[in-house]
């Protein structure tokens, strides 16, 4: 079994089958996602990053995006269904954050080299995962927070 694993990491059973099952809400995640993207897709698209990256669900402490998906109805449906806070912040807010992905293309459409990989970091100190381009229209990052 790991030992000092944060609480955001599912800890692998030990040999009696034993699992931890402590979670702090620590995770923020950032999302990017093409308009009109359905909830059913966002919630796919973080559940294979979480997976992949055997993180918990249960740790999510809310969602930062731009603030021009502030109406997105699939973001505000997954916050709304997850009790989850929907953070949101300003191409200028987001612009002079130092991720390790930018993209042009973004910057060209939404005014900021990233939009997940920076709101995840407003939110939180260190970058857990970079940028995951899933179903070809949601962008996820996720962030660790230094308390909940």
């Amino acid at each position: 079994m790991m030992t000092g694993a944060s609480p955001a990491f599912h800890s692998p059973a030990d040999s009696s089958g034993a699992k931890v099952q402590c979670h702090g809400r620590v995770l923020w995640l950032g999302i990017g996602c093409i308009r009109g993207t359905e909830k059913a897709v966002i919630d796919r698209a973080i559940r294979a990053v979480f997976q992949r990256y055997h993180l918990s669900l249960a740790a999510i402490a809310g969602i930062a995006t731009l603030d021009i998906k502030a109406d997105e109805r699939g973001l505000i449906a997954y916050c709304q269904e997850k009790g989850l806070p929907l953070k949101t912040f300003t191409a200028q807010e987001l612009r002079d954050i130092n991720v390790p992905n930018p993209s042009a293309i973004v910057k060209k459409k939404g005014g900021t080299p990233s939009v997940a990989e920076a709101a995840a970091l407003k939110m939180g100190e260190t970058l857990l995962v970079s940028k995951q381009i899933e179903a070809k229209s949601v962008t996820v990052a996720v962030s660790l927070a230094a308390r909940e």
